[in-house]
């Protein structure tokens, strides 16, 4: 498998506060990497560095080797191979679903609304949205939200899709259907960096886990050594906390 992303020696800092110390990982095309950790761990910084809106202190990003903080490559262009699904959705309220998924593939991609229509109808049928095309965001629950934020980003056909914690603002009975939509993805073979709090899609559907505190990664392995047999005792402390709640 080709590695699709390679992080090295990644820094930031927020004014004198090191958020993210040293990283160092990869993730290789069909990859499901899961990123666990407490929060204020620097997982969604880490995340939002990848996708350049932040922008590391120090240290290399690499898109099929190329370092794309020399900036030879559009924020634009990267950031569309780049996928992302945010915790809060970022729909745009004055637009409905069908528009959501359009405008990207138009304004970036430009393609014709023609085409962009018919990606868009493509992946909502694969979410199961497709029959609320004509919906204003406001107009639908934030399962479904999270669903059109899916297929919005894949409508972008990215190489990678980043989720940014996608079920942590959704009411319990609403987080089975997305996570439903991620696991098809994550069988469909889709490359998918996924920071969660979902410790049972991380052991059951991700190939690697990253467990981050800190600011720095203290493991990464493979979801069966990781819940059965850490390694680092401060994994061992957060797995214990976590699934004992």
């Amino acid at each position: 498998m080709g590695k699709i992303i390679e992080i090295s020696h990644l820094q930031k800092s927020f004014g004198k506060n090191p958020v993210l110390k040293d990283i160092n990982f990869s993730v290789s095309k069909g990859e499901v990497v899961c990123i666990i950790g407490s929060s204020g761990s620097g997982k969604s910084t880490l995340l939002r560095c990848i996708n350049l809106l932040e922008f590391p202190t120090d240290g290399e990003i690499f898109y099929h080797g190329q370092n794309i903080l020399e900036q030879k490559m559009t924020t634009a262009v990267y950031r569309a191979k780049m996928g992302m699904v945010f915790q809060q959705f970022n729909l745009f309220n004055n637009l409905n679903v069908l528009q959501n998924c359009m405008v990207g593939q138009v304004k970036v991609l430009k393609r014709s609304k023609a085409a962009a229509r018919q990606t868009a109808l493509e992946y909502l049928e694969l979410v199961g949205m497709s029959s609320f095309i004509d919906a204003k965001p406001n107009q639908i629950s934030g399962g479904q939200k999270q669903r059109v934020a899916i297929a919005r980003a894949l409508s972008m056909e990215p190489e990678a899709l980043l989720f940014d914690e996608p079920t942590s603002a959704l009411d319990p009975e609403m987080v089975g259907e997305v996570l439903k939509v991620m696991k098809n993805l994550a069988r469909s073979g889709l490359t998918m960096l996924v920071v969660t709090h979902e410790m049972a899609f991380a052991r059951d559907v991700s190939h690697r886990v990253v467990f981050m505190d800190d600011g720095v990664i203290v493991e990464d392995d493979t979801p069966e050594v990781i819940f059965n047999n850490p390694r680092n005792e401060r994994t061992r402390v957060f797995l214990k906390r976590i699934l004992d709640e």
